[in-house]
C-alpha cells in the first residue's frame, strides 16, 4: 500500500500539461485502484487463423479497394482508433487541463490549482492526507457535472456541491470525515469569491475570449474615466474663473457673498464700487465657453449612461446552454450575415464614441489654452473612428463575429473579406471540422478537392490578424486572444473545438488535440503588427515536433508470440480520419498474417510517392479495436490524396515559419559552395607558396653548404675558424739584420696549435627547428632569434645528453665533442657512440 501511495503522489505532484500520445508511459490514472492497469491496455496482434486465404488474392483485393473500389473487402467496425489513441480509450481515468478556474490574475487547470492550494495549508506528506489522494477524484466529480452545464459557473458553489458528491462516495468513517470536512473547508477558504469554473464544451473558446476582453477592457475603462474626471474637474475651473471676471460677481450681494463670515464687517455696496474699477480681464469668448460647456455635457452623459458593456458578439443561430445571457456586459445578437452585421455595430459603437474621445481631446486643448480654431474646428468637425488613436480603439466595446466555416467558403465569402480589408477591430471567431473541406457542399465527399485553408485565405488579406488555435490548449489561445485585444486590425481566429462525443468515448479535448498532432489543424499566428518580415509576424509555436512532416511517439504492444515490441508509430491525417466514424468507408482491415513489401506506412508511402500516388504500393496505418487487437488498415487513394494534401500545407507553413525553407536551404549550400571554393583557392596557393619557399630553402642551403666545404677544404672557412682555439705565438724575436746572423739563427717559428673539436657546438643553419633536442633538455639546448638550435648553457647538461641529442637530430648538425666532467659515468661507451658526429 505504502508503494501505491508513492505513486500516487507522484501523479499529484507532476505539472498536469497537455497530454501526449505516449503510449509507452500508459493512461495518466489519477485513482488509486488503477495504478496497475497499465500492461492491461497493451494491443495485441492476433494470431494467423488457418483459413486465412492467399495473400497474392488478398493483396490484389487490397489494392483494388486502395485504387478506387469500394465493394473489395468488408469496411472497418467503429470500434477501431488509431494505435496511439488505444490507451485514451476511457477518457474518464485521464487527466487533462480542463476544468479551468479563471481569476482576475489568471487562468490555470483547477488541478493545478487545487493542489497548490492543499500544499500550502498542509504542507507536510501526512498533513491533510485524504484531501490529497483524494484530488484526482474531485476532479473527475468535477468533469462529470461541467459535462451537463456548459459554459462558465461561479466555482465555489461548484466545488462546494463537489466536495459533498465525494463525501459521500468515499464512505469514510466518523473521525476520518471529520477530518476531510475540516481540510475542505480550508480548501473553499483560498478560492476567491469571484472565480469562475469552465469546462471543455463547444463555447470555450468564447468565454475564454470573453475573460481576455475583461481583463484588458476593464483596467482601460477605469483609467479614462478618471481622465475624464481630470477633464470635468478643470474644466469647472476654468468656467469658474470666467464667472469671477463678469459683471454679476461684482453685484454688492456677490461681494458679500465672497467675504464670507465677516462681511457683516464690510460695506457691500463700496465694496462693489471698487472692485467694479478694478476690472479689467479678458472674458472667455461664447464660442470658447460653448465648447468647454458641450465637453461637459458629453462626458456627463457618457458617466450616467453607466457604460459597463464590454463586448457584443453575433452569431448565425441561438446560442443556448452556455451561460452567455448570464453574463451582464456581454450583449448577444442574432443575424443571418455575422460578418456584415458586426461591421455596422462596430461603426455605431465608433460614431457614439467619437464624441466622448473628441471631448477628452478638445478638453485638453482648453486646459492647456492650446487650441486654434483654424487647424482643430475642421479637424474635430470630422472625428471618425480613423481618426482614433490606438488608446481610443482599444477603449471599444470588442465586437465578435462568430461565424460557420462552411458559410465563408461560400455565400459569406464577400462580407468577411471585406471586414478582413476595413482594418476595424473586430474580431472573427470560425469554427472548423478538421477533417473536413469546408468548400464541400453538403453531398459532396469531404475529400473530393483540395482543402479551402480558411487561415491561408486571411493571410492573403495581409493587413488582419490570423490566428489558428485550439480552446483544447487553452494558453495558445488566450495568448492569440490577448494578442488581437492589443491590436487595432481586423482579427482571425480559424478554431477547432473537436467533435462531440461518439461512440468510441474520446472527448472533444482529445479529438482536437489529435488534429493539432496529425497536420489536420496546425497552430499558427500572422501578426502583421510584428514586422513585414515573416520571420517577424509567423508564431509557429506550440505545433508538435514542428521540424518533421509528421510527429512520431513511442509505441508498445504484444506480437502474435506474446513477445513485448518496442517502435515509434507515427501519427498522420489518416490517423486522424480514423476518428471520424462517418468516413470509415476509407479504410479496410488487412487479415492478420498477410505480410508484403507492397504494405508500407503512410508517411513512407507519402514519402516516396509523387502526390502519394503508386500502382503497386498499399499504405496503411495501425489501429486498435475494442478488443485490443492491433490490425494494419489500407487507407483509400482519396484519403491519401487529402493526406498529401495537408502535409503540402504544412511544409507551407513551415517555409513561412523559416523552417525547412527552400530558399534558406539553397541560400546555405550556395555559401558552403562558396566557401568550400574560397577554402581551395587559399590551399592551393598556401601549398604553391610552400613548395616554392622549401625548395627556394633547400638550394641555398646546399649552396652554402658546398661553399662551406670547399672553403674548409681550402682552409678559408671563417666559420671553421670562428670556432677553433686561438693560436699561441712564440715571443716576438728582434729583427733580423745582417749584422746578426747568429741570432737569426735562434729565432723559433711560431708554434700553432692543431685545431681541436673537444667543445660541443652546432651547424645552427642547417637546423630544421623540429624540437627533438630541446625535448631533451631546454636549458642545454635553446633556439636562437631565427628559431634555430645552438647551445645553451654547458653547465645545465650531461655530456650524455649532448650524445642523444647528436644521434636523434634528423639534420645531423648537432656535434657533442668530448666531455667536460671526466667524473660522468659511462663515458667510454659515450665518446665511441659520439665519434659518429664530431
Amino acid at each position: 500500500m505504502q508503494n501505491q501511495d508513492n505513486a500516487l503522489e507522484q501523479r499529484q505532484a507532476s505539472d498536469y500539461s497537455d497530454l501526449q500520445f505516449n503510449i509507452q508511459s500508459s493512461v495518466p490514472q489519477p485513482i488509486a485502484e488503477m495504478v496497475a492497469e497499465a500492461e492491461n491496455t497493451l494491443p495485441t496482434q492476433p494470431k494467423v487463423e488457418e483459413s486465412v486465404s492467399s495473400s497474392d488474392e488478398l493483396l490484389y483485393t487490397l489494392r483494388h479497394f486502395h485504387l478506387g473500389d469500394p465493394s473489395a473487402v468488408e469496411p472497418v467496425s467503429d470500434d477501431y482508433v488509431p494505435a496511439l489513441l488505444h490507451a485514451y480509450r476511457d477518457t474518464s481515468k485521464m487527466r487533462y487541463a480542463y476544468p479551468l478556474l479563471l481569476t482576475a490574475d489568471e487562468t490555470q487547470p483547477i488541478s493545478k490549482f487545487l493542489l497548490q492550494q492543499v500544499e500550502q495549508f498542509a504542507p507536510t506528506t501526512d498533513a491533510a492526507r485524504i484531501l490529497k489522494d483524494n484530488l484526482p477524484r474531485l476532479e473527475r466529480i468535477l468533469r462529470h457535472t461541467l459535462k451537463e452545464q456548459e459554459g462558465v459557473l461561479a466555482a465555489l458553489p461548484i466545488l462546494s456541491e463537489a466536495g459533498k458528491t465525494l463525501e459521500t462516495s468515499l464512505e469514510l468513517d466518523a473521525e476520518n470525515n471529520t477530518r476531510l470536512q475540516a481540510d475542505f473547508e480550508k480548501l473553499l477558504a483560498t478560492i476567491p469569491s469571484t472565480a469562475l469554473i469552465l469546462g471543455y464544451g463547444r463555447y470555450s473558446a468564447i468565454h475564454l475570449l470573453n475573460y481576455a476582453i475583461r481583463n484588458r477592457l476593464i483596467p482601460r475603462r477605469t483609467a479614462f474615466h478618471a481622465k475624464i474626471d481630470y477633464c470635468i474637474e478643470h474644466l469647472n475651473v476654468l468656467l469658474a474663473v470666467e464667472n469671477t471676471k463678469s459683471d454679476e460677481s461684482i453685484e454688492p450681494k456677490k461681494a458679500r457673498d465672497s467675504v464670507g463670515f465677516a462681511s457683516s464687517r464690510f460695506n457691500p455696496d463700496a465694496l462693489s464700487d471698487v472692485m467694479a474699477h478694478s476690472t479689467g480681464s479678458v472674458i472667455m469668448d461664447d464660442r470658447r465657453r460653448q465648447r468647454v460647456l458641450a465637453n461637459l455635457f458629453y462626458f456627463i452623459v457618457y458617466l450616467q449612461m453607466a457604460y459597463e458593456l464590454l463586448s457584443k458578439l453575433v452569431h448565425l443561430d441561438e446560442i443556448t446552454g452556455t451561460s452567455l445571457e448570464n453574463i451582464p456586459d456581454l450583449e448577444d445578437v442574432i443575424d443571418p450575415n455575422p460578418c456584415a452585421k458586426a461591421t455596422l455595430m462596430f461603426d455605431e459603437q465608433a460614431t457614439k464614441l467619437a464624441k466622448v474621445f473628441a471631448a477628452t481631446r478638445i478638453a485638453q486643448f482648453e486646459i492647456d489654452d492650446t487650441y486654434d480654431v483654424a487647424i482643430h474646428d475642421p479637424w474635430f468637425a470630422h472625428f471618425t473612428w480613423e481618426a482614433f488613436s490606438k488608446e481610443e480603439i482599444l477603449l471599444l466595446p470588442a465586437v465578435i463575429a462568430l461565424e460557420s466555416a462552411d458559410r465563408i467558403a461560400n455565400s459569406g465569402m464577400p462580407a468577411i473579406s471585406r471586414l478582413l480589408s476595413s482594418g476595424r477591430p473586430v474580431h472573427i471567431l470560425v469554427g472548423v471540422q478538421a477533417y473536413n473541406n469546408p468548400h464541400a457542399t453538403a453531398v459532396e465527399e469531404s475529400f473530393l478537392n483540395y482543402r479551402l485553408e480558411l487561415g491561408y485565405f486571411g493571410m492573403s488579406h495581409r493587413q488582419a490578424l490570423v490566428s489558428q488555435s485550439s480552446a483544447a490548449r487553452h494558453q495558445h489561445l488566450l495568448k492569440q486572444f490577448l494578442t488581437a485585444l492589443e491590436t487595432t486590425r481586423t482579427s482571425l481566429h480559424i478554431l477547432n473545438t473537436g467533435l462531440q462525443y461518439n461512440n468510441q468515448a474520446l472527448t472533444p479535448w482529445l479529438m482536437a488535440g489529435a488534429a493539432l498532432e496529425s497536420r489536420a489543424h496546425p497552430f499558427f499566428c500572422f501578426n502583421p503588427e510584428a514586422g513585414d518580415a515573416s520571420a517577424d509576424s509567423i508564431d509557429f509555436s506550440n505545433n508538435p515536433q514542428p521540424e518533421v512532416d509528421w510527429p512520431s511517439h513511442p509505441f508498445r504492444y504484444q506480437d502474435d508470440q506474446g513477445k513485448i515490441i518496442n517502435t515509434d508509430l507515427a501519427f498522420t491525417f489518416a490517423d486522424y480520419a480514423l476518428l471520424v466514424t462517418g468516413i470509415h468507408h476509407h479504410f479496410r482491415v488487412v487479415p492478420a498474417g498477410i505480410e508484403s513489401d507492397d504494405l508500407i506506412p503512410v508517411e513512407t508511402y507519402l514519402a516516396t510517392a509523387q502526390k502519394g500516388m503508386s500502382g503497386k504500393q498499399i499504405p496503411f496505418i495501425w489501429a486498435v479495436n475494442s478488443e485490443g487487437a492491433l490490425h494494419k488498415l489500407v487507407v483509400s487513394r482519396a484519403l491519401i490524396v487529402a493526406s498529401w494534401d495537408r502535409l503540402n500545407y504544412w511544409h507551407t507553413l513551415q517555409e513561412m515559419a523559416g523552417i525547412n525553407n527552400k530558399h534558406v536551404n539553397l541560400a546555405l549550400q550556395n555559401a558552403r559552395k562558396d566557401i568550400q571554393a574560397e577554402e581551395q583557392v587559399a590551399r592551393v596557393r598556401l601549398e604553391a607558396e610552400y613548395a616554392e619557399n622549401l625548395e627556394k630553402v633547400r638550394q641555398d642551403t646546399a649552396g652554402e653548404v658546398m661553399q662551406r666545404l670547399t672553403n674548409v677544404l681550402l682552409g678559408t672557412d671563417l666559420s671553421a675558424a670562428a670556432i677553433r682555439k686561438p693560436v699561441r705565438s712564440a715571443p716576438v724575436a728582434p729583427a733580423v739584420t745582417e749584422e746578426s746572423p747568429v741570432i737569426a739563427e735562434k729565432v723559433a717559428e711560431p708554434v700553432v696549435e692543431e685545431e681541436s673539436f673537444d667543445d660541443p657546438w652546432i651547424d645552427s643553419e642547417l637546423c630544421t627547428t623540429c624540437n627533438d633536442c630541446l625535448g631533451i633538455n631546454t636549458v642545454l639546448f635553446v633556439y636562437n632569434e631565427n628559431k634555430q638550435a645552438i647551445i645553451g648553457e654547458m653547465n645545465s647538461g650531461t655530456y650524455a645528453q649532448l650524445v642523444e641529442g647528436a644521434e636523434i637530430c634528423p639534420a645531423d648538425c648537432i656535434h657533442p665533442g668530448k666531455p667536460k666532467n671526466p667524473d660522468e659515468p659511462g663515458l667510454a661507451e659515450l665518446i665511441e657512440r659520439a665519434k659518429a658526429y664530431n
